[in-house]
């Protein structure tokens, strides 16, 4: 039963996945001045292109929801990038913890029917002690540790895994943090870019002749 459990929790990770990727390749391509936004997230919304924006705050979006500041900023595929890509890790650390217990009630239950265990209240390092308890047989002492080694083991990529949500965040908010900050440097350089252009000419009626000129910037 716990193994039909377990791949049923696998199989819901693999289709969330699935389906955020299948989610991510159904958009509609985008235009040619748009394709270096995979990461550099070019800015394409109108929102983000006419006003400064926060470094901080981008920063601070990101390290919060991953890719929360890069859509801020404009660049929808680095942020959808960032944002499933933290969904999964989490996805991964369920399914670890998940499994992680299952096994952890399997060689509990597996000491106290053939090695008179009490464990009701008994740590997990208690667990560790195994060979000394009285077993009635080697096979199921055996077992007992390969059972409790694969719990370890799973709580072990948990964490692991949690460290690389951890480093998802930081990445992800100075991402947005250099996308804000170029996109305020382009503001800037298109601001100090504005130039005067005169035009100057003649205009005629019927009596009269007028010199008109104009600026443009």
């Amino acid at each position: 039963m716990r193994t039909i459990r377990l791949l049923s929790v696998f199989a819901i990770v693999l289709m969330g996945i699935s389906h955020a990727q299948t989610a991510a390749q159904s958009d509609k391509p985008l235009p040619a001045a748009l394709d270096t936004e995979q990461f550099h997230g070019t800015s394409d919304t109108a929102a983000a292109s006419d006003k400064k924006m926060s470094i901080g705050g981008a920063f601070l979006r990101s390290a919060t929801i991953p890719g929360w500041g890069q859509k801020a900023v404009g660049a929808r595929t680095a942020a959808r990038n960032f944002f499933v890509a933290d969904v999964a890790l989490w996805l991964g650390v369920i399914s670890f913890n998940v499994y992680g217990n299952w096994q952890k009630d399997d060689y509990r239950l597996l000491a106290a029917e053939h090695a008179q265990v009490n464990v009701p209240g008994k740590t997990d390092k208690f667990f560790v002690d195994a060979h000394f308890w009285r077993w009635d047989s080697e096979v199921n002492r055996a077992r007992f540790d390969e059972i409790r080694l694969r719990s370890e083991r799973a709580f072990n990529r948990g964490e692991l895994v949690i460290a690389a949500i951890i480093a998802n965040h930081i990445v992800s908010g100075i991402h947005a943090a250099w996308l804000a900050n170029r996109h305020n440097s382009r503001l800037e350089e298109g601001a100090q870019g504005a130039s005067y252009v005169p035009q100057l000419g003649v205009k005629g009626k019927r009596d009269e002749i007028r010199l008109t000129a104009q600026w443009e910037f």
